[in-house]
């Protein structure tokens, strides 16, 4: 039995999911640009050439990231392949945890609804799962503060989604507040790209993605470090928290890095510069099951 438990994003990380490495061709890489428009700049094109990313350097990038999480303690699941899916690194957006209670997501992609056929293996070890009945939602629009869940209302989640995720909620006897998050434009992909938690009341930002009274909202519950229009196309705002005060991010995001130490908070650096032009970071490329407050066992990987 695999016990869910998420009360917080920036709590402890105790046991998570990530996808399988696997490589893809020209028409993946063509389709997944035309899917995320948000992240133009990840499209591979370099002084008018198309440039492919390094699978060779990518997959140590991504074995680096699940080391890194052995190593910290966490017990690390990998989804097994599902054949007709060709990128499956990104296990965030097909399922979320809040408290007690894994929730599959549900995409308006085709893709990423044969995505989710890799979670069947593990749904009876689940402690408690919930399905989203209607509408659209996806993980990385979820973000579970200490008190409200925010979700970003982006191109992979509606209002309807956000409705029956209320509903999800009540049937699960999860009591929290869910605060919807709009955006000032259309195309952004997740809410993770322009938001995330990075230690206790602080948070990654790029403030012009988000309406004004959107991110007042995020204001009143985080001090906020501001990242810039180049930080944020390069997905240096898609964190994962290790604990409250251990944060995995881009090594490229130095700027980044010296706002949380400035706040006592540990920067784990890490290149994901070939694995995001995919596209996607590393709360993209982490599905967490359980986190909490206290020290964990010595992690293992399955």
């Amino acid at each position: 039995m695999i016990q869910i438990g998420n009360p917080s994003d920036i709590a402890e990380l105790r046991e998570v999911i990530v996808g399988p490495y696997k490589t893809f061709n020209w028409w993946n890489l063509i389709w997944g640009s035309l899917r995320y428009p948000d992240l133009a700049s990840l499209r591979y094109v370099e002084n008018n050439t198309v440039r492919v990313p390094d699978h060779s350097i990518a997959r140590r990038q991504h074995e680096q990231l699940v080391q890194t999480l052995v190593d910290s303690g966490v017990k690390v699941h990998t989804l097994p392949s599902v054949p007709d899916v060709d990128i499956q690194l990104y296990p965030r957006d097909i399922a979320f945890a809040v408290d007690d209670t894994l929730i599959l997501s549900r995409s308006r992609d085709p893709i990423r609804q044969k995505e989710q056929r890799a979670l069947e293996r593990y749904l009876p070890q689940f402690s408690k799962v919930e399905g989203i009945e209607s509408g659209h939602i996806e993980g990385g629009d979820v973000m579970v503060t200490d008190d409200v869940v925010f979700v970003g209302l982006s191109e992979a989640t509606n209002l309807q989604g956000i409705s029956a995720l209320r509903s999800c909620f009540a049937r699960a006897g999860i009591d929290r507040e869910i605060v919807p998050i709009e955006f000032s434009g259309r195309g952004v992909v997740h809410l993770d790209t322009k938001f995330t938690m990075v230690g206790p009341k602080l948070g990654y930002i790029h403030s012009s993605s988000l309406t004004p009274y959107s991110r007042s909202l995020i204001a009143e519950r985080f001090e906020l470090i501001e990242a810039d229009d180049a930080e944020a196309r390069a997905l240096m705002v898609n964190t994962v928290a290790l604990a409250p005060d251990r944060i995995i991010i881009d090594s490229r995001a130095r700027r980044l890095a010296e706002g949380l130490r400035a706040h006592h908070v540990e920067p784990v650096p890490l290149d994901f510069s070939e694995v995001t032009k995919f596209p996607g970071g590393f709360r993209c490329a982490t599905l967490p099951l359980r986190r909490g407050a206290g020290r964990s066992a010595p992690g293992e990987q399955q």
